[in-house]
């Protein structure tokens, strides 16, 4: 089966699924509050930084294996 067909075959199911969840939508009554965006936000912010200062410091552990210290002492790289 060639890429062609194969994403024919993802695109036609990937449309049928969306009209059954189209057309067995029901109404949510709900309320959301105005502070539930700012809350939003904040996780996103959170989870965006936090990310960060995992990559950095697994990008800091990869390049102090490598370093030599003349001392001959393992240099500390922080909390892991």
């Amino acid at each position: 089966m060639s890429w062609i067909a194969k994403s024919f075959y993802f695109a036609t199911v990937a449309i049928w699924l969306l009209a059954v969840l189209v057309v067995t939508a029901k109404p949510a009554y709900a309320y959301v509050d105005p502070g539930s965006g700012l809350f939003a936000l904040q996780v996103i912010g959170s989870t965006f930084l936090g990310f960060t200062y995992l990559i950095r410091s697994r990008i800091r552990q990869f390049f102090v294996r490598f370093r030599k210290d003349p001392k001959g002492a393992e240099t500390e790289i922080g909390p892991r």
